[in-house]
């Protein structure tokens, strides 16, 4: 006999328990993973004065801030004795930080027609305003209280 029969016999055997033999398989089709979207820019710094930094969510280390630097959600801002800077957001809303300040860029829960900035103040002082009151809301959060403004408050 030749080894072309035992081939056969041997395919033949594997088809009859269910195993697929090479002939009968498949292409492998590839698998889609959705892209994760790229983070969103939620402010920018302006006007720095003295020592600046960030640190960025997903990091570890205070990076010098510079002029136009993006922020996103869940960075830190971080002013020492002598410096300061304003947070400019997307939509309007500026915060002006003092010297000796720490805050976080919130998450931010969007209601309908209404544009919203959540910051978190860890320490120091913060001025804020909001360009256009009647459309827009600023959430401070610090350790001890919530303070939203949707109208022209001045708050420190």
């Amino acid at each position: 006999m030749n080894n072309r029969w035992y081939s056969m016999m041997f395919v033949l055997a594997l088809s009859a328990l269910g195993v697929a033999c090479p002939a009968d398989e498949k292409p492998v089709e590839p698998v889609h993973v959705p892209a994760v979207p790229p983070p969103v820019r939620r402010a920018q710094l302006k006007g720095l004065h003295g020592d600046v930094k960030v640190k960025r969510a997903a990091g570890d280390e205070w990076l010098p801030a510079q002029e136009g630097m993006a922020l996103f959600e869940n960075d830190k801002v971080r002013t020492v004795a002598g410096a300061g800077v304003q947070v400019v957001f997307v939509q309007g809303s500026v915060v002006n930080l003092g010297e000796d300040a720490l805050i976080g860029i919130a998450e931010t829960r969007p209601r309908p027609g209404q544009e919203r900035t959540d910051l978190t103040v860890l320490r120091g002082r913060v001025d804020a305003e909001l360009e256009d009151s009647s459309h827009q809301s600023l959430s401070v959060t610090t350790p001890a209280a919530t303070v939203r403004a949707g109208r022209d408050i001045v708050f420190q």
